[in-house]
């Protein structure tokens, strides 16, 4: 008989994640779309296309996670469906996402809802994007929208995913659109995404209030943080700790700073420091989200600053593969004293040779932060499927599903493992059994 080694709490959340564009397929109204046309931007000239035609298959794919013992779901909802044009909204796409929450309701997945999972309508982008003031408002109209529409079919909400990673990768490192590489416009975009954060905490919250029927139900918005561990690569170099420190302030602190006190202040050595107070900020998080996936050795004047530790495990797309450092991430965020959900944790892995083991290790870390006190109430696995890895394309192969992308009709293939998960899902525990199929000691 199999020995519980680390036991979770009732009503523990477990599932899986998607996001829009990287799965539905033939997204064409937005900034992604136009830029994957671009010569040299995406890994491999992929393209989404088609994606996994979850659009279609969306209630074929939740049975599978469902099946798996999973209990919730993440998802995005995405913009320019239902505005493609300002003010013009698609009640095909409307009616579209309203079936989708009622597969999840069928299926007893509870849904996290994404209202900005990196993609933009094109007439944001053309408009200035993130980078203009003006699209704050625009983003808490639509944000407004989906609360009086779908409101009735979620309370778990994640405003805006990862602000940070978006802004740098967009606006600093010139690899996602719009293609920019100027650390003052990144800045900027950062400080524009958390204070629409803010407006829309209070505007979801205001609509479920004016939506009250005396059914309990009670809307909780957070965002959702990338936390990347940060170690200096020499620790004899005074130069890679100041970096380290430099990273961690703008990375991370800032960041998780300003929805406590409505403060944002964003600095990096030779661009414009951004500083502004937005009272709807402050005390804007009811959850917050963890994106965890790796530990980023930093290295002072090295072509790119981000090394491996000599030796460590790697994924498909070169990131190291360091399970405990969730524990270290999950005490930081549980220090802000609301619910902490796993939002995205995953390792890019085509073969799935390394992925079981790594979710096992990442689980057991994942149930020691619980048992030290941190407020997590679930864990959801970066992703359901195999889907468009934004610029690295169809490379980075993340799902529990792998998908088949020559065939036409993209047929999912369960992978191990999708199974490891599923029976710590069903058992809300890990057991030695688990620990001895990936060859893990403690």
């Amino acid at each position: 008989m199999s020995q519980v080694i680390q036991r979770f709490p009732a009503g523990f959340l477990w599932g899986a994640g998607t996001s829009a564009h990287q799965v539905e397929g033939d997204n064409r109204l937005n900034d992604w779309w136009r830029f994957e046309r671009l010569a040299g931007r995406i890994a491999g000239g992929d393209v989404s296309g088609p994606a996994c035609r979850h659009y279609e298959k969306f209630d074929a794919d939740f049975a599978l996670t469902a099946s798996d013992g999973h209990n919730a779901h993440r998802l995005s909802i995405e913009w320019s469906r239902i505005e493609p044009e300002r003010g013009r909204i698609d009640p095909a796409a409307v009616a579209h996402y309203h079936e989708v929450f009622a597969s999840l309701r069928r299926h007893r997945l509870t849904p996290f809802v994404t209202l900005h999972h990196f993609t933009n309508p094109l007439w944001i982008a053309d408009h200035g994007g993130w980078e203009h003031p003006d699209t704050i408002g625009r983003f808490v109209e639509f944000v407004r929208f989906c609360a009086r529409e779908y409101g009735g079919e979620t309370d778990w909400w994640c405003t805006i995913n990862e602000p940070d990673v978006y802004a740098f990768r967009g606006y600093s490192e010139g690899t996602w659109p719009p293609g920019r590489r100027d650390d003052s416009a990144a800045l900027a975009v950062i400080a524009n995404m958390l204070e629409a954060h803010g407006r829309a905490y209070r505007v979801l919250h205001d609509e479920d209030r004016a939506d009250a029927d005396g059914d309990g139900r009670s809307a909780l918005v957070g965002f959702a943080k990338n936390y990347p561990i940060l170690e200096p690569a020499r620790p004899w170099f005074p130069l890679d700790h100041l970096r380290v420190a430099a990273e961690q302030r703008v990375f991370n602190e800032a960041i998780l700073r300003a929805p406590m006190d409505g403060e944002i202040s964003l600095s990096v050595p030779g661009a414009r420091a951004t500083r502004r107070r937005v009272p709807e900020l402050a005390g804007s998080l009811d959850w917050i989200g963890l994106n965890y996936y790796t530990r980023w050795k930093v290295k002072v004047f090295a072509p790119d600053p981000h090394v491996l530790a000599p030796g460590a495990p790697a994924s498909d797309l070169g990131w190291e593969i360091y399970p405990r450092g969730i524990e270290r991430a999950l005490r930081r965020l549980g220090a802000l004293g609301v619910p902490v959900v796993v939002t995205e944790n995953g390792t890019a892995d085509r073969a799935d040779r390394r992925r079981p083991r790594a979710l096992v290790e990442t689980l057991v870390h994942l149930g020691r932060a619980v048992a030290a006190g941190v407020p997590a109430h679930g864990y959801l696995h970066w992703s359901l499927m195999d889907n468009f890895e934004w610029a690295e394309g169809f490379r980075g192969r993340f799902g529990l599903y792998r998908v088949d992308f020559d065939d036409p009709e993209k047929p999912r293939s369960r992978t191990c493992s999708a199974e490891l998960l599923a029976r710590i899902a069903r058992a809300n525990a890990i057991t030695d059994a688990e620990l001895a199929e990936v060859g893990l000691v403690l």
